[in-house]
């Protein structure tokens, strides 16, 4: 059943990752002035979906992956590459599509990701081989905490669900895409953005 777990949970970072690196990808085939709405939800619900993915990954995937990883300097590069992603969501929060380093800084932010997705899916998933690990209780509190995390994004939990496995709870699947730290702040995308400043 472990190393089952083991498998839904990567699978399910996975999954976050693709999604993330597929809505960078959609906002380079637009143009952020002339589809100013348009860009700005999209940046939004990104950046929504990536700090809670981060969340995930840093409050109950890292500590776990430390105790099972043979290169631990895996989780503390990672650790600061989330550090980095905050600072440059932070400014996008503070920022419009009129912006002239709006499209820049997210495209900034979509390296970065990039890279951090290509270190965690080739070699830290990869070095989770020690045992003693109980998968089992992480994927069971990392799915708990997604649904109120998404919740609290505002994102919606059935993108998760269309991607669940037959009979499991939808809290476990890939909806919440990505990518990074989550703080309780972004539930409604409409005024995130217009209140980004006051709200850090």
């Amino acid at each position: 059943m472990a190393t089952s777990a083991k498998t839904q949970i990567i699978d399910m970072l996975k999954a976050d990752h693709k999604k993330v690196k597929k809505a960078f990808k959609d906002f380079e085939k637009m143009d952020p002035q002339a589809e100013s709405e348009s860009a700005e939800a999209l940046v939004e619900q990104t950046l929504a979906a990536i700090e809670v993915h981060s969340s995930l990954e840093e409050q109950i995937f890292y500590p776990a992956a430390r105790s099972a990883i043979k290169e631990e300097d895996l989780i503390d590069e990672a650790e600061v590459e989330h550090m980095t992603v905050k600072v440059l969501i932070e400014q996008l929060k503070s920022m419009s599509a009129s912006d002239d380093k709006f499209a820049a800084t997210f495209k900034v932010l979509g390296e970065y990701i990039d890279h951090h997705v290509k270190e965690e899916e080739n070699e830290m998933f990869v070095q989770l081989t020690r045992p003693g690990v109980g998968w089992d209780a992480v994927l069971e509190q990392m799915q708990t905490q997604r649904a109120q995390l998404l919740e609290e994004k505002g994102l919606p939990p059935e993108a998760e669900e269309a991607t669940t496995p037959a009979g499991r709870s939808s809290a476990g699947s890939r909806a919440s895409r990505s990518t990074d730290e989550s703080r309780p702040q972004a539930a409604s995308r409409s005024s995130k953005r217009s209140s980004a400043s006051e709200k850090k």
